[in-house]
């Protein structure tokens, strides 16, 4: 693919997408919003098993 034809589709691409309304991007937030609390959620049990329930020597 030269240079000419990457910006044919690409401009092609563009002209056929169209913006998300505010329900995609709300529920977009939410499940982005969702997966950072339950990676920090694992991250904190985590912490905790290692420090309270598996303490150090």
């Amino acid at each position: 693919m030269n240079i000419g034809e990457f910006f044919t589709r690409s401009r092609r691409l563009l002209t056929h997408s169209k913006r998300p309304d505010r329900k995609e991007i709300w529920l977009t937030v939410r499940i982005t919003a969702i997966g950072i609390l339950v990676i920090g959620l694992v991250g904190f049990l985590i912490h905790i098993l290692f420090t309270v329930i598996i303490p150090t020597a």
